[in-house]
């Protein structure tokens, strides 16, 4: 184990470390690429597809979405955590998933008609009840996606994910242009959910035996309650609004909350989705370790992937703050004008999102997973006494400030008892943030007053060059002002450099300057 400027380093474990870069790389590239396609698809629904119509579908997703928090039982995380008797657990765990999943099937099936009463809409008992087979037909295929992210093996995991997007944004599409309105949009998320469970079998080596193995059911119950409960919760506080807005504001409202939050969420909720992903599973292995070592590399991780994210996330942040306007009427029309104010506010929550993403792997490595509860007990009861009275008296709009409020006080609570267990404290943080967030207001207010003065008639390439000038501006004032990223850009650099002449690039903490920083 080695030391670098008083800091401990992970790099004392090439091999992990090698894991954990090689996860991160495609994981990531995975999500870029999907998160693209997405971005680009809902562009075109957006023209060809009412509002409206969006509602309804995430009027049936908000319940179908509720059922799927108890289709695995927790089981999938405690195949994580676990480190001994895998295969009798796994077949276990797949046992009960698809069970579970025909259960929760069934269910969703005889409750479409409840759901289209609660939110006093007919139209969207059918949507419902073709959605609700993908419950079970995701079933087969989550348990050997689960096991190839326990080792790490995310090159093979995104093959499957990214093949059944595009094959079912495309299908979307032309379901859309023949005039199918909201079941081109059904018709995709049923395409893309039977795509990845059928071709995740042709590259993940598991195969499952039916076998249901009673003790080590409780031992991944034992675990996984704690997900569960978690999650039901999180899904509450996370979907309660949905619900409200669709209920007392109406499904065109809920429209354009729902384009709001999808549209600023996405590169946090790509980020919690890559880091979930890949650090729960690397914090898990340290546990294999000395436990002083393991505490030490734990710390760095974590205080090394949230560095990287805020370099990242701050200027899109930024970026969605002040170009709102621009680039909802300039791309989407005066008809999404109501979206304005709720995506520069859940930019905000999205921000928060991305940097707290970390945290709760944290916590369910180190086996704290109650406290994910805990924190989730008093979100709920915030946000449910609040909403009906805001979303009454201000709509949308007030939703979204109570969404953003509640996101920093979460954060403030979590970033507590995640200095409990990893060397975390308060300057850590504000050290990352302050820089950032700096470079990146000063650029996008500089773009944001040149915007005017661009010589593009299409306002889409207006807003490519006005992302393009804030991009450069923030990345020149972080260069001069945050140490870390010069220091993680030559690094990178060189190591590219390696790369592209063929040469083997050196190990972290095998050279007195070329090492990769960090992770």
């Amino acid at each position: 184990m080695t030391a670098n400027a008083g800091l401990p380093s992970p790099s004392g474990d090439n091999g992990l470390k090698r894991q954990v870069a090689s996860a991160l790389f495609w994981v990531a590239l995975a999500q870029v690429a999907s998160r693209g396609l997405a971005f680009v698809t809902l562009l075109i629904l957006a023209k060809l597809v009412a509002p409206a119509m969006f509602g309804l579908v995430g009027m049936a997703m908000v319940a179908l979405n509720a059922l799927a928090l108890f289709q695995d039982i927790g089981f999938e995380s405690a195949l994580i955590y676990r480190r001994k008797a895998l295969d009798e657990a796994s077949h276990t765990a797949f046992v009960t998933v698809i069970l579970s999943s025909l259960a929760l099937t069934v269910l969703a099936l005889a409750a479409a008609p409840l759901v289209g009463r609660f939110f006093r809409e007919e139209a969207v008992v059918p949507v419902m009840r073709v959605l609700a087979l993908t419950i079970l037909i995701s079933s087969v295929g989550r348990v050997p996606l689960v096991l190839l992210s326990r080792e790490l093996d995310f090159r093979r995991r995104i093959f499957p994910e990214l093949t059944a997007s595009v094959i079912a944004s495309i299908a979307a599409i032309v379901l859309a242009l023949r005039g199918f309105g909201v079941w081109s949009l059904v018709w995709r998320e049923l395409l893309r959910v039977t795509l990845s469970s059928v071709l995740v079998w042709f590259v993940s080596p598991y195969r499952p035996r039916w076998q249901f193995n009673p003790a080590a059911a409780r031992d991944l119950f034992a675990y996984g309650k704690h997900i569960v409960s978690s999650q039901t919760l999180i899904f509450l506080i996370t979907n309660v609004d949905n619900a409200i807005i669709g209920r007392y504001v109406g499904d065109a409202a809920l429209g354009f909350y729902q384009f709001a939050y999808n549209t600023s969420n996405q590169p946090a909720t790509q980020i919690a989705g890559v880091l979930t992903q890949v650090m729960f599973p690397v914090f898990s292995k340290m546990a294999d370790g000395d436990p002083a070592q393991a505490r030490i590399m734990r710390a760095r991780y974590y205080l090394t992937t949230v560095r990287y994210v805020t370099w990242i996330t701050t200027p899109i942040a930024v970026a969605t703050i002040l170009f709102a306007p621009a680039f909802i009427r300039g791309l989407y029309g005066e008809v999404w004008a109501p979206a304005i104010v709720p995506l520069q506010l859940l930019a905000v929550y999205g921000f928060i999102r991305s940097i707290a993403a970390n945290m709760g792997s944290v916590f369910r490595a180190l086996g704290k997973p109650q406290w994910l509860t805990w924190i989730a007990v008093w979100r709920l009861v915030t946000m449910a006494g609040l909403l009906i009275p805001v979303s009454l008296r201000w709509g949308i709009d007030g939703v979204s400030w109570l969404s953003a409020i509640v996101a920093v006080v979460d954060f403030v609570i979590s970033a507590w008892l995640v200095g409990k267990l990893v060397d975390a404290p308060w300057r850590a943080y504000v050290r990352m943030l302050a820089p950032t967030w700096a470079a990146a207001l000063a650029a996008g207010l500089v773009a944001l007053w040149l915007y005017p003065a661009l010589p593009f008639v299409k306002a889409a390439f207006n807003l490519l060059l006005a992302g393009g000038l804030l991009v450069a501006g923030y990345l020149a004032l972080a260069w001069l002002i945050d140490p870390r990223l010069r220091e993680t850009l030559r690094a990178g650099w060189r190591w590219l450099q390696r790369v592209l002449h063929g040469r083997k690039p050196v190990p972290a903490g095998q050279a007195s300057t070329g090492a990769k920083p960090g992770l």
